[in-house]
C-alpha cells in the first residue's frame, strides 16, 4: 500500500494562503488585545477623573460645613454670613461673640470708606475692625477708637489679614473723652488800619497797639475732616419682636406684610437716647467742625435722626450754632434692609 505524502498533496499556494491566513488572524487579535487594552487604560483614567473631581467636591463641602466655633444659636445666623461681614473671612478673621452681631457687612463698609475717602478719618466705636481696613483703603490714616482691649487686638489682626495695619493707629479709650483729646489748629486773624494786610496773622505782623485792632477772629480748622460712628445697638435682640423661624432671609416686603397680618406685633422704633453717650460724642465731634456719618439702626426714627443736624445745645460756640444738611441712606444686603447711614455735612453721595 503506497504511503501518501500529505505534505505532497498540498501545494505552495494553497501553503502561502495558509500562512497569510495565520498571519492575518494572529494580528487581527494582537490588535483586538490592544484595542481592549486602550479602552480599558481609557475606563480607568476616566474612573480616576471622576474619583478625584468627587474627592475634590468632598474637599469643598466639608469646608463649607464647618461647625461655628460657638454654642449660641443666636448666633449661628450671623456665622452663616459670615463672608457677606468679612470676604476674607477663611483667610484668618477673628471674632468675639459681640462682635459677631456689631460688625458692618464689608459691602456697605466698602461704600461708605468710597464717599468718606479723605486724608484723616477718626473711626469711633471700631470693634473688630470691618470698617477700619476699608477706611484704609480709601483714606491716608484711620484714627480707630475702642475701649475694650481684647478688641482692639482682634481689630489689629484682622487689619493684617487685609493688609492695613500700617495705615490704623487704634487707641483704646473713651469716645467722647478721646475726641475731646483731639488738638485744633487755632489762628487768630486781625483787621488792622491802613499801613496793615487785612489777611495778615498776629504771629506774623508786628505787636500791633490795642487801637489798631478793629476784631479778631479765630478760625478753627479741625485735624480730622470726617468722623464715623457706628454705636452698639445693644445685641441682637434691640428691636425687641419675637419673628417666626426662617425670617432672617425675609426681604422688606416680606418684613412689612408679617408685621400688617400679625396684629399688635409692631417693630418699634429705636431711640437714640438709649445709646449711651452717643449724643455727647456726636456734640463733641461736630463741636470739632469735622462732618459726621452715623451708622444706625434701621428702625431709628427719622425724626431724631434730622435733629443731629441742629445747631447742638451743649455748646454756643459759632461752629456748633450752624444747621447741617442731613442726608439719610438705606442700606440693604441681598434684599434685606440692614441699617440706615446718617451723613451729616456735605458729602459726595453718588445715586444710583
Amino acid at each position: 500500500m503506497p504511503i501518501l505524502d500529505t505534505l505532497s498533496d498540498i501545494s505552495s499556494d494553497d501553503s502561502d494562503e495558509l500562512d497569510s491566513g495565520v498571519k492575518s488572524s494572529a494580528e487581527s487579535s494582537v490588535s483586538e488585545h490592544i484595542h481592549e487594552d486602550s479602552s480599558t487604560n481609557a475606563v480607568v483614567s476616566e474612573s480616576c477623573s471622576e474619583n478625584v473631581a468627587k474627592h475634590v467636591k468632598r474637599k469643598r463641602k466639608r469646608k463649607r460645613k464647618t461647625d461655628p466655633p460657638f454654642k449660641d444659636p443666636q448666633l449661628l445666623k450671623y456665622w452663616n454670613r459670615r463672608y457677606d461681614l468679612f470676604e476674607r473671612f477663611d483667610s484668618g478673621i477673628k471674632l468675639d461673640c459681640e462682635s459677631w452681631f456689631s460688625v458692618t457687612p464689608e459691602c456697605i463698609a466698602r461704600r461708605q470708606a468710597k464717599t468718606c475717602a479723605c486724608d484723616l478719618i477718626v473711626d469711633a466705636y471700631a470693634g473688630a475692625g470691618g470698617n477700619s481696613t476699608q477706611f484704609a483703603n480709601t483714606c491716608g490714616l484711620v484714627l480707630a477708637i475702642e475701649n475694650n482691649w481684647s478688641r482692639i487686638q482682634l481689630l489689629q489682626h484682622n487689619a493684617n489679614v487685609y493688609g492695613v495695619s500700617s495705615r490704623i493707629m487704634p487707641i483704646c479709650g473713651d469716645v467722647e473723652s478721646v475726641l475731646r483729646s483731639l488738638r485744633r489748629v487755632t489762628l487768630r486773624v486781625s483787621a488792622v488800619n491802613e499801613g496793615r494786610k487785612s489777611n495778615e496773622t498776629v504771629a506774623e505782623s508786628v505787636p500791633l497797639l490795642n487801637e489798631t485792632v478793629t476784631s479778631v477772629t479765630e478760625i478753627t480748622e479741625p485735624v480730622f475732616s470726617i468722623v464715623f460712628m457706628s454705636p452698639p445697638w445693644g445685641g441682637p435682640g434691640y428691636t425687641g419682636v419675637v419673628l417666626p423661624p426662617g425670617s432672617s432671609s425675609w426681604n422688606t416686603r416680606r418684613r412689612r406684610q408679617w408685621f400688617a397680618t400679625s396684629g399688635n406685633a409692631v417693630e418699634p422704633t429705636k431711640n437714640l437716647e438709649d445709646l449711651h453717650g452717643f449724643q455727647d460724642a456726636v456734640d463733641t465731634a461736630k463741636h470739632m467742625g469735622c462732618r459726621l456719618l452715623l451708622y444706625l439702626p434701621r428702625s431709628t426714627s427719622v425724626g431724631q435722626m434730622l435733629r443731629l443736624g441742629w445747631p447742638s445745645k451743649a455748646c454756643s460756640c459759632t461752629v456748633c450754632g450752624v444747621q447741617h444738611p442731613v442726608t439719610i441712606e438705606e442700606y440693604t444686603v441681598r434684599g434685606r434692609r440692614v441699617a440706615v447711614g446718617v451723613y451729616i455735612g456735605d458729602f459726595p453721595l453718588e445715586t444710583s
